[in-house]
């Protein structure tokens, strides 16, 4: 088995891009390195010790009528104990995407697949599938975001998000606070027969520096902090607040290049 997870992007972009004008074609290639691997405050490897790498490819294509077209992958590779991670140790995920703006607001509607390739003896290979929406509001002060992602085929629910973000600019530099807090509410709960009502799912709160370089390269530092506020009745256990167990501390380093 192949854990490349530069194969998809790779080919995604190729035919894309043999497709469209050059001109109205953007793309970004990032690769990273993660102390660990947190997805809507929850943990994703057995041990939160885990390095994850994480790889991102992206291709927008502008001018679809009034906004632009996103195809993009997304990969995570669990650095150690492979084979004792819990069905995620290689994760894809698919996302196409539309985006346009109507004044100072942004929006956005797609569908992502989540695709697990290592999954566990008995778990299907896509691990979930939603359909979107997000906007945003952008202005100079804080700039106000909310989205709803639906899951109608393995978890038959919801997560909504709201957040607030500031970019600060300083010549090649730019400094972006966010905090956002995550809702939800599913009938198969993490795809199992657990229904979970509608409850406070998480609080995340990131830091992330970027530095541009020459020819649309650039360097990142991404901090984060996940707190997962799911009530001990739906986790089915009861975990302390702390580091070991609901909180997670989160750093990446990136490099990528956005053309």
């Amino acid at each position: 088995m192949t854990r490349s997870p530069w194969i998809a992007p790779l080919a995604m972009l190729v035919c894309a891009s043999a497709a469209a004008h050059a001109d109205d074609l953007t793309y970004q290639l990032e690769t990273s390195v993660a102390s660990s691997y947190v997805s809507r405050g929850i943990a994703q490897y057995a041990d939160r010790d885990v390095a994850s790498n994480q790889n991102t490819a992206t291709l927008r294509l502008d001018h679809v009528g009034p906004g632009a077209l996103t195809l993009s992958t997304w990969s995570a590779v669990a650095l150690s104990r492979y084979d004792d991670q819990p069905g995620t140790a290689l994760e894809l995920d698919v996302t196409a995407s539309y985006a346009f703006n109507a004044g100072p607001i942004a929006l956005s509607s797609g569908y992502i697949a989540y695709l697990f390739p290592a999954h566990a003896v008995g778990t299907p290979l896509d691990g979930g599938h939603e359909v979107f929406a997000t906007a945003s509001y952008d202005n100079p002060y804080v700039v106000p975001a909310v989205g709803v992602w639906v899951e109608p085929v393995r978890q038959l629910g919801a997560y909504v998000t709201l957040g607030a973000s500031h970019d600060f600019h300083y010549k090649m530099c730019t400094l972006s606070p966010a905090i956002s807090v995550g809702a939800a509410a599913y009938r198969k709960y993490l795809g199992a027969d657990q229904q979970a009502t509608p409850h406070l799912n998480d609080v995340t709160a990131g830091l992330a520096s970027r530095v541009d370089l020459d020819g649309g390269a650039y360097a990142a530092l991404r901090l984060s902090y996940a707190l997962r506020t799911t009530p001990s009745d739906i986790m089915g256990s009861d975990e302390a607040w702390g580091m070991a167990g609901r909180s997670t501390l989160v750093a990446v380093v990136a490099v990528g290049v956005a053309r």
